[in-house]
């Protein structure tokens, strides 16, 4: 997979920047205790998932891209 531009943008700033317009919510990931980690995208343009982080989330309160959430791979979606 190759990230797009408008992907690879967004990685490093902060999470109060909006998503790009390829993107679409996919959920939140959420810490054992439930507390909300991060928002996750998916980019229909180039299929790459990227996650807007809170102050919970790693880094805190910015945007990264990263590998498919490991419960939607379990899930087999």
């Amino acid at each position: 997979m190759q990230a797009c531009d408008l992907c690879h943008l967004l990685v490093g700033e902060p999470a109060s920047v909006p998503p790009h317009e390829d993107l679409a919510a996919s959920g939140i990931g959420l810490k054992p205790n439930r507390c909300k980690v991060d928002s996750r995208w998916r980019c229909m343009g180039c299929g790459a998932w990227m996650y807007q982080s809170t102050e919970l989330g790693e880094p805190p309160n910015m945007w990264r891209m990263g590998a498919r959430p490991k419960d939607l791979a379990e899930a087999g979606t």
